[in-house]
């Protein structure tokens, strides 16, 4: 099949998102398989880029940013979404597409679901990560009441019911979709890309001298890296060698804001802040410590992060409550807590702390759910086989039009 992803994030470039990282796990493993694979990107630039990553075509386009100062998040996403259907366009012009793959995130297909017609179709599917309602309603982030939200919102459910098929991530995603879009759970599969388990597997590495807690991800306060830090603080009372290693980019007056948590606390040496990490140096991250900590307030699901660190055999803790249920069970494979609840962090640390053979074993438990559950290997196979029915049958339908059109 002749496959094209769209993704505004696709790593390198725009750092390592869920969506540009499921992008880049599927364009690589369905070129594996013997597809051609085309991704779509956003360029960090005005030009345009082509160039090949190994087998991956890769089209770095630019919105309109260079041509119209834009003042809206509104006006972006629609902007955008026009610049994404031209350059699909373009590809299929050239190399006939079997089928497109879009995000509901950001309503870049949009554009692209409106245009169609019998005579130009190109079998189209929207893949459900996390949608703008989603955020509205659990972060308040972007307000009900305002353009953005009005407009976005209109645009991720005009692609879900326009596309040809939906999958989902995650069941926590779909529900919002199901609940505020008015889709059917029933006709959408939960597929996700799983993880590449020959990268990420327990390294034959030294642990960490001490006691060590880590957190990989974007440093905002919405991933509870505060509560984590507070809650680390107290623990050198018992553990006055408690080391936490947060890895990763974010807010640098946040940053400072946890540093300075730690030296008003009287421990200054518990925070280690290395920044952004190399996926291919990661896992050995990962296998260094005890135990992963990613108390975010509220995650889609299922959570690439938390399936590499549950991949590299040690257990997470996380907030139950959104898609992280779906992958975490507590006492099995790691510890769900409520969210924004320090006590119950404080509690969960600790009871992984004192209990190193119940540590081990639950990172046992959780590598064993990943290669059982999450492994690319598997989970692209059953994506192929997605887009391979979804194609037939939107070709199917689109010839009886033709000709009864005829």
């Amino acid at each position: 099949m002749k496959i094209a992803l769209v993704s505004q994030e696709y790593p390198p470039v725009k750092g390592h998102g869920g969506i540009g990282t499921q992008t880049y796990m599927r364009a690589h493993g369905l070129a594996n398989l013997g597809h051609e694979v085309f991704v779509i990107s956003h360029s960090e630039d005005s030009e345009s880029h082509t160039f090949m990553d190994n087998a991956v075509h890769v089209f770095r386009i630019p919105g309109i940013d260079h041509r119209l100062t834009i003042y809206s998040d509104a006006v972006r996403w629609l902007s955008y979404s026009t610049e994404v259907a031209i350059a699909v366009h373009k590809i299929h012009s050239e190399t006939p597409l079997d089928i497109v793959v879009f995000p509901e995130w950001g309503g870049e297909g949009y554009i692209h679901l409106l245009n169609q017609t019998e005579w130009n179709h190109i079998p189209t599917v929207v893949h459900i990560h996390g949608p703008l309602v989603m955020f509205t309603h659990t972060m308040n982030w972007p307000d009900i009441n305002s353009e953005f939200y009005k407009v976005g919102s209109l645009m991720e459910r005009t692609s879900l019911h326009l596309a040809n098929a939906v999958s989902a991530s995650n069941a926590c995603s779909l529900d919002w979709c199901v609940r505020h879009y008015g889709m059917n759970a029933s006709e959408i599969p939960i597929l996700y890309t799983g993880i590449d388990t020959s990268l990420f597997y327990p390294r034959d590495v030294i642990k960490e001298e001490r006691p060590t807690i880590i957190f990989v991800g974007s440093i905002r306060r919405n991933k509870g890296v505060d509560l984590l830090v507070k809650a680390s603080c107290i623990l050198t009372k018992d553990y006055p060698d408690l080391q936490l290693r947060i890895l990763g980019k974010g807010d640098p007056s946040l940053i400072n804001e946890l540093v300075n948590i730690t030296i008003e606390a009287g421990v200054p040496n518990l925070l280690q802040l290395p920044g952004f990490i190399r996926r291919e140096e990661l896992p050995f991250q990962l296998s260094r410590a005890d135990f992963f900590a990613g108390p975010s307030f509220y995650e889609g699901g299922p959570g690439n992060v938390y399936l590499e660190a549950m991949a590299c055999g040690i257990p997470i803790i996380a907030c139950s409550g959104s898609g992280i249920d779906g992958i975490v069970t507590t006492m099995e494979n790691g510890i769900l807590i409520p969210p924004k609840n320090l006590q119950a962090l404080i509690d969960a640390l600790r009871t992984l702390l004192e209990n190193p053979d119940l540590c081990n074993t639950l990172g046992r438990n959780a590598k064993e759910y990943v290669l059982r559950e999450a492994d690319s290997k598997i989970c692209i196979k059953r994506l192929e086989a997605f887009y391979k029915s979804v194609g037939d049958k939107t070709n199917s339908k689109i010839k009886a039009i033709q000709n009864a059109s005829s």
